[in-house]
């Protein structure tokens, strides 16, 4: 169900619209959103932003689409006039672990990132994955060797920096460098977190459940492979549209072990709490406020648009 709450307005998804797998052929995927009814649109070149507004009080709410292309352009003149009066920056509250918990951890849990003596990661695939684990490492310019000792997890992330390495990805530095030039302070959304049982319960996750992941991941970076740079164009210029189309909606590795893992699950939903919290704290200090979150992380069901709705916030976003 569509609600216009203006000329330009814009909805997301209606309650109980759900997402579909996208089609094996390779077809535009149909994404899933937290059930949340409308916002108000408010259109403006570059990336797109939510606003939500408190008296004298403001909060912009700048969702990215995850790494971007080296040299990638866009119209960073945008967010550094957004940046402008800024009293900081909000960003997604992290997870430490000390040193002694991490060393802790890699004696009594680091041979978890290995096979045992005698196994490689390719022959303790099924046909179906380790076909798709091949071609994609063949893309990246990788060899068997490279991962023939990993444990399905650590090949996961080793996979993932080599895409990242390959396609010239970077994070959020341009973003970053902005605000850093107009000396706005940066602000966690909330005190790191312990990570020794986190990183605990993924280093003790069986192998069977490891190599679903895997397989996941090598999915979601066979689908990233043809769609980033597009998903990054869009982001550019704040088309949602073509943004979703070209975000996977399948489950990426966060997705997969936080089914599996009950402490990252539950840290999870605390951040998106964390975030939720601090962007309403910001509406009670006058000024302007800015916020950086991951796009997957804002529009999924049970994520920070979810629960800013759930205050009963008006918020108002970008036409799609």
């Amino acid at each position: 169900m569509r609600k216009w709450l203006a000329p330009a307005c814009i909805l997301l998804m209606a309650p109980g619209a759900q997402g579909q797998t996208p089609p094996p052929d390779g077809g535009t995927p149909q994404w899933t959103t937290a059930p949340i009814e409308t916002i108000e649109a408010t259109n403006r070149p570059g990336p797109a932003v939510w606003r939500i507004a408190k008296g004298d009080a403001e909060v912009w709410i700048l969702p990215t689409v995850g790494a971007l292309p080296r040299n990638f352009s866009w119209n960073k003149d945008y967010v550094a006039e957004l940046l402008d009066g800024a009293r900081a920056v909000i960003t997604p509250p992290g997870v430490g672990v000390g040193i002694g918990d991490a060393a802790w951890l890699l004696i009594n849990y680091g041979n978890r990132l290995s096979l045992p003596r005698g196994q490689a990661l390719e022959a303790t695939m099924e046909p179906g994955l380790r076909a798709h684990f091949v071609a994609l490492r063949t893309l990246l310019g990788r060899e068997e060797d490279r991962y023939r000792t990993d444990s399905p997890f650590r090949a996961a992330l080793r996979l993932s920096g080599d895409f990242r390495d390959k396609l010239q990805l970077t994070g959020n530095d341009g973003i970053n460098r902005l605000a850093r030039d107009k000396k706005v302070p940066f602000k966690p959304a909330a005190e790191r977190a312990s990570g020794y049982d986190l990183v605990r319960d993924v280093l003790t996750l069986p192998t069977e459940k490891q190599r679903v992941c895997l397989s996941q991941v090598v999915d979601d970076l066979t689908y990233q492979s043809t769609h980033a740079a597009a998903a990054a164009r869009a982001w550019a210029v704040g088309d949602i549209r073509a943004v979703k189309a070209n975000l996977n909606d399948r489950p990426d590795i966060m997705e997969c072990v936080t089914a599996q893992v009950g402490s990252l699950a539950t840290f999870r939903a605390h951040a998106a709490a964390a975030e939720a919290a601090s962007i309403e704290a910001a509406l009670d200090q006058k000024g302007k406020t800015i916020m950086l979150l991951d796009m997957r992380e804002f529009l999924r069901k049970g994520g920070v648009l979810e629960q800013l709705e759930a205050r009963h916030l008006t918020i108002e976003g970008p036409a799609e």
